[in-house]
């Protein structure tokens, strides 16, 4: 097998062409976005990354380690165990990994039969928000799951939208209402149109629809 060689190796002192071998890897951007929004253990990733066998996922943290985007973390009670997280300067890649979901939306090659994680599709969320926030402010808690997977794990968020949408992974039992289902359905309801009680809406269905309606308009 041929040894792979930087571009810097091979004379090109392109920063471009550097920013696109740290990303570029398969695996690299599914596992970035499951990190983006909080930690995760070893075998929550592995249970999210469909077709990643252990070795590797292993090898590819080890080098998202190496490249300085991933560190290695010690999770608080009643976890207590190591975890892995997006170094703040992987952080940055936010507004640049949205633009490039955005511009792929037109891709004449892209196929979208697949399903998403509840990470993933609330990273598809805060990538194709439309800039016309919803009539009135909304506060919505998420609980998906994968249900490609036997046994899923669920996955809770917050969301807030004011001027901004703004989504972060942590309990929200106390917002107004609590959208709960499979995330690939949810996704399905706010960008293809399937219907709202294909999920489970808890507390105020006036909150969702507000929500949903503006990812339709």
């Amino acid at each position: 097998m041929p040894i792979k060689r930087s571009y810097a190796e091979l004379g090109d002192a392109c920063a471009t062409a550097h920013a696109v071998e740290l990303i570029g890897d398969r695996w690299t951007y599914p596992i970035l976005r499951e990190l983006m929004l909080g930690p995760k253990r070893f075998v929550e990733l592995a249970e999210g990354l469909i077709g990643v066998t252990p070795a590797v996922l292993t090898a590819r943290l080890r080098a998202l380690q190496d490249a300085g985007l991933v560190e290695r973390v010690d999770l608080p009670a009643p976890t207590r165990a190591t975890g892995y997280c997006v170094t703040p300067w992987g952080q940055e890649l936010r507004p640049l990994l949205n633009a490039l979901g955005r511009w792929a939306m037109d891709s004449p090659t892209r196929d979208d039969d697949g399903g998403l994680t509840p990470d993933g599709t609330v990273q598809s969320m805060l990538t194709m928000a439309p800039s016309t926030p919803p009539t009135a402010p909304v506060e919505v808690g998420l609980l998906l799951h994968d249900a490609r997977i036997e046994a899923p794990r669920p996955y809770e968020f917050r969301l807030t939208w004011d001027d901004e949408l703004a989504i972060v992974r942590e309990p929200a039992t106390d917002a107004p209402a609590r959208v709960t289902g499979d995330s690939t359905t949810w996704a399905g309801v706010l960008y293809d149109g399937v219907p709202l009680d294909e999920v489970d809406v808890d507390g105020d269905v006036d909150e969702v629809r507000r929500l949903v309606a503006a990812f339709a308009a």
